[in-house]
């Protein structure tokens, strides 16, 4: 019986959505965690049964050092996560960000999915729905088919889509929404959880209820995940 090497990643972050991630890649068992590369924690530090072993401006010697050039991005915030990307493209322009999926994920037949996605358990992905780059599929949510998640987008637990929905970049879908067919949701909108959503809901801004409404405008970058 042939046995396949795994490649060695590295992850980006040393919060809580960086253990979920490695779990979800120890389940995978498809690659081996180098160690975690994080901004505030001492180098050398213990996570999870793994350790720190620098900062992410270092990218290219570490790289060099643990002949590691692939990994993920463990942040939760679309906005700091595509921050981060750059930073990191910008460093080492041949990195390459690969996709953590959980094994009970279920993926329909001509599904694409982009690089740099994290997929957690329990998520259904319908038939011809496309999820691009650096995108967050939390516990038990579903994609319907011909939906569209753009680059540094995220559905929280539970998230339920109609079809041909789109989710443009940086739009956040937080806990337990429900997204009616063939809406859109604007860049940099935050949808609260609980909502039932109609309609179309424009760029920056918060919306919630039942059905949603616009509550405010929101800015490009602002906190929202506490």
């Amino acid at each position: 019986m042939e046995i396949t090497k795994r490649e060695n990643i590295f992850l980006f972050g040393a919060g809580p959505h960086c253990n979920v991630v490695i779990d979800i890649v120890e389940s995978e068992k498809k690659y081996n965690i180098a160690g975690i590369i994080d901004s505030v924690k001492e180098t050398e530090s213990p996570f999870n049964d793994y350790k720190i072993i620098g900062r992410q401006e270092n990218i290219k010697k570490l790289s060099e050092k643990y002949n590691v050039n692939k990994g993920i991005i463990c942040l939760g915030d679309n906005f700091l996560r595509s921050k981060l990307a750059e930073q990191i493209k910008l460093l080492e322009s041949d990195f390459e960000f690969v996709n953590a999926i959980h094994p009970s994920v279920i993926i329909g037949k001509n599904v694409k999915i982009g690089a740099g996605n994290v997929i957690m358990p329990g998520v259904v992905i319908n038939t011809y729905a496309e999820i691009k780059n650096h995108c967050i599929i939390n516990t038990n949510s579903s994609l319907e088919h011909n939906c569209v998640m753009n680059d540094f987008t995220s559905l929280s637990a539970g998230v339920t889509t109609g079809g041909y929905v789109e989710i443009k970049k940086y739009a956040s879908i937080a806990l337990g929404v429900t997204l009616f067919d063939r809406i859109q949701i604007g860049e940099h909108t935050i949808i609260g959880s609980g909502a039932i959503v109609t309609k179309s809901i424009p760029s920056l801004c918060v919306a919630y209820g039942v059905p949603a409404k616009i509550i405010r405008p929101r800015k490009i970058g602002e906190k929202y995940l506490k």
